[in-house]
C-alpha cells in the first residue's frame, strides 16, 4: 500500500478546561491554508468513518476537547509513522495520544497482536481498555501520549503490528492505523478570541 501523507481532521468544541500539568501547549498559530503537496492521498475509508462515529459519540458525551485523526506514513518493513511534532494552534494543549488499528474486533482481539512502538525507542504497547471519546468499532487502542509528551523537533513514532504467529499483522487490518490526539484550548486564549 502506498505511503499516506499525514492529513488531519479535526473537530471541536472549545474546553473550559485548566491546562493540564506538564502539556505542550502551542506558541504559534498554525496556518490555515496551506499549499497542497502535489500529490495528496485521500484519508483511508476507516478514519474518515471513525471521524463520524467519534463525532457522534463527542457530541453524545458532550467532550469539549478537539480531537484530531492522522493518517499513517509508510515506514521501514511493516512499519506505520507519525511525526512527533503536532500540528496545533496557539492556546492549544496537547492531552492524550492514541493509535488505532482498524481490525474487525470480533474477529481479532488485542491478545491476538503483538504492537510495538520501534521508534523513538522499542516498547511493548498494550491496548487501552479504559473508555475513551474514541468509538469502539474504530478498532483497537493504544495509548501513546507518552511519546508525544517531549518536545524532540524532527523525530517520530513508528508502530509495528505482528501476530502471535509473529508474521506481520497487515492482514488483520482493514485500513493502516492511524493517530489520534485530543487537545484542549486555554481559557484565557478562548476570551481573547472572543474579544478580537
Amino acid at each position: 500500500m502506498p505511503g499516506h501523507i499525514g492529513i488531519w481532521l479535526s473537530f471541536g468544541i472549545l474546553s473550559p478546561l485548566l491546562l493540564a500539568v506538564g502539556a505542550i501547549e502551542c506558541s504559534e498559530k498554525e496556518t490555515l491554508i496551506n499549499p497542497l503537496p502535489r500529490r495528496v492521498i485521500q484519508p483511508s475509508d476507516c478514519l474518515m468513518e471513525c471521524t463520524g462515529m467519534t463525532y457522534i459519540k463527542k457530541l453524545q458525551l458532550q467532550d469539549n476537547h478537539n480531537i484530531r485523526l492522522s493518517d499513517s506514513t509508510e515506514g521501514d518493513l511493516g512499519e506505520y509513522c507519525w511525526p512527533t511534532d503536532l500540528k496545533c494552534n496557539i492556546g492549544e494543549s496537547f492531552l492524550h495520544a492514541y493509535v488505532v488499528l482498524p481490525v474487525d474486533i470480533s474477529a481479532v482481539g488485542h491478545e491476538q497482536l503483538e504492537v510495538k512502538a520501534t521508534a523513538p525507542s522499542a516498547t511493548t504497547l498494550h491496548a487501552h481498555n479504559s473508555p475513551t471519546t474514541i468509538a469502539e468499532s474504530c478498532g483497537l487502542r493504544y495509548d501513546v501520549t507518552q511519546h508525544f509528551s517531549t518536545q524532540n523537533p524532527g523525530t517520530s513514532l513508528c508502530v509495528q503490528v505482528a501476530t502471535l504467529e509473529d508474521s506481520l499483522g497487515d492482514t488483520v487490518l482493514k485500513c493502516p492505523p492511524y493517530l489520534v490526539t485530543f487537545w484542549q484550548r486555554s481559557p484565557n486564549q478562548r476570551q481573547q478570541q472572543s474579544a478580537g
